[in-house]
């Protein structure tokens, strides 16, 4: 019995620490996959870029040149400009193009607008509005190679970060409270038995 109760206690300690993780980033999927870049663009912002098709030939993804932007980009009140990313290929590469921008922690549920420069006559440019999940990411499908303007609007709410729940009553962790009453526990059942003898 005692160790039965050993091993609940250890695995219920285990079940309450391990971390979980939402909204990772996750790369596109396709047969063609460019290399993922990681930058830092002129408004200081880390931006990790990914992209991926189908096909037989090569995708490649790279930050524009300076004075390179979407036609159609605008920044609006409240806005920052994050960067510029053009995206080519050689060989046969099929739509749907997928996408995925990290723009990091500090963008985590951010509004964000990718304006998308198909530089095709008779493709119509798009304006992509999408939230950030909670590590900065954004993902989107286009049907044709393009300029992509990033933009974004930090959230007003900060998310919550992992620092260890806390118990209301004391305001010690969690974890450590659950830890010295599973000692307490266990050393009222040893002391229990002894005494029982």
């Amino acid at each position: 019995m005692k160790k039965q109760i050993v091993a609940f206690m250890s695995a219920a300690l285990i079940a309450l620490a391990a971390p979980v993780a939402a909204h990772a980033w996750e790369s596109p999927s396709g047969a063609v996959k460019a290399e993922t870049i990681t930058v830092t663009t002129e408004s200081g912002v880390n931006v990790r870029a990914a992209a991926a098709c189908n096909g037989t030939g090569t995708l490649k993804i790279e930050e524009a040149a300076e004075d390179v932007k979407a036609s159609n980009a605008q920044t609006p009140e409240g806005f920052t400009e994050i960067g510029s990313f053009k995206v080519t290929c050689t060989g046969k590469v099929e739509a749907p193009y997928q996408f995925a921008y990290n723009l990091g922690a500090a963008y985590a549920n951010a509004e964000v607008t990718i304006y998308v420069d198909h530089e095709t006559e008779g493709v119509e440019n798009e304006v992509i509005n999408k939230t950030a999940s909670s590590d900065g990411t954004v993902t989107f499908t286009t049907d044709a190679l393009s300029i992509h303007t990033i933009v974004a609007k930090q959230s007003a709410t900060k998310p919550a970060t992992d620092t260890g729940a806390q118990s209301p009553q004391t305001g010690l962790p969690v974890m450590a409270v659950a830890g010295v009453s599973a000692v307490a526990l266990g050393s009222a059942f040893v002391l229990r038995k002894k005494v029982s003898e």
